[in-house]
């Protein structure tokens, strides 16, 4: 007997299993739950991934799979709300989307191929394992250099973000994330000869509040993030390079930090859907750089 499940159905299997209450409390319209679709539709597959780009949902339609779950949400909010308030500000106007050409071409591809696009962010990262800090860190091989160990999921306690590595410059343990990533955007903050060793990982945007907190860890060399506010976290670690109170800050992108854990909420939807294929698919790197002069 072939197994079906609709897309409700399998958000009631997400909710069961997410081991947190579940909390949709987002005003800005794209809480955790399905943002386009119907919870009717019964699903062919599964696509899991950092953002819905067109090109992640016509890979999709492609491998016959109509259901995507992911980090970011499908549409713009085209600057009408500041970064500090991400969660709490409005959502942009209906008319403001539809007058879009970009998203109305995007929303009529998602309506023609019957798809369901799911946003799994605040439950996710309202479990105790922290599924992004795992993603990453299985990405560049650090699970066995954690400060703190700890014991099986505790390991992926969101606090837990410090390793300590084989020392080496910053210059090589820059250009090593590079190439265990796979990614061009790297940017770093730093003198390239500065030895290394402990570190910390963090994923998505790193405000100079989180930067403080991390900071309090007594020898840490490194910080590892997504992305920072330029204009802010930028001075602040030159400040603290300057003042000798740390090494430097490692930029991958918001896309390359948050993407692995994608991949590792495809392996623990595998773990209690068995009904259809489950895929990540990376939305992929957005940027290239130019070859260095010289």
């Amino acid at each position: 007997m072939t197994l079906m499940i609709s897309s409700q159905q399998l958000i009631e299997q997400i909710q069961k299993n997410v081991e947190v209450p579940w909390q949709s409390q987002r005003s800005d319209g794209f809480s955790d739950g399905i943002l386009f679709g119907s919870g009717e539709t019964t699903v062919t597959g599964i696509v899991t991934t950092f953002t819905p780009t067109l090109e992640v949902l016509r890979k999709a339609v492609s491998s016959g799979k109509n259901v995507v779950i992911c980090r970011e949400a499908p549409s713009y909010s085209r600057g009408e709300r500041a970064p500090a308030f991400w969660r709490n500000g409005p959502a942009p106007s209906k008319d403001l989307l539809d007058n879009d050409a970009v998203w109305r071409a995007k929303q009529e591809f998602i309506s023609r191929n019957n798809l369901v696009i799911i946003r799994f962010f605040d439950n996710w990262d309202a479990r105790k394992t922290d599924g992004q800090l795992r993603g990453l860190s299985c990405a560049l091989g650090w699970n066995s250099f954690h400060v703190a160990p700890g014991s099986g999921e505790d390991a992926y306690d969101p606090r837990n973000v410090y390793f300590r590595l084989p020392t080496t410059s910053l210059s090589s343990f820059a250009e090593g994330i590079k190439r265990k990533l796979n990614v061009h955007g790297v940017r770093v903050i730093g003198k390239p000869e500065a030895k290394v060793s402990k570190v910390a990982l963090t994923h998505g945007l790193l405000l100079v509040a989180d930067a403080e907190r991390i900071l309090r860890e007594l020898g840490l060399d490194v910080v590892i993030t997504g992305d920072a506010v330029e204009w802010e976290a930028g001075p602040y670690f030159q400040d603290l390079v300057t003042a000798g109170r740390a090494k430097g800050l490692v930029l991958l992108g918001d896309e390359a930090s948050e993407e692995p854990g994608s991949g590792e909420m495809a392996e623990w939807l595998k773990g209690f859907v068995s009904e259809v294929p489950i895929e990540w698919m990376p939305a992929g790197e957005p940027f290239w750089t130019l070859p260095q002069a010289g």
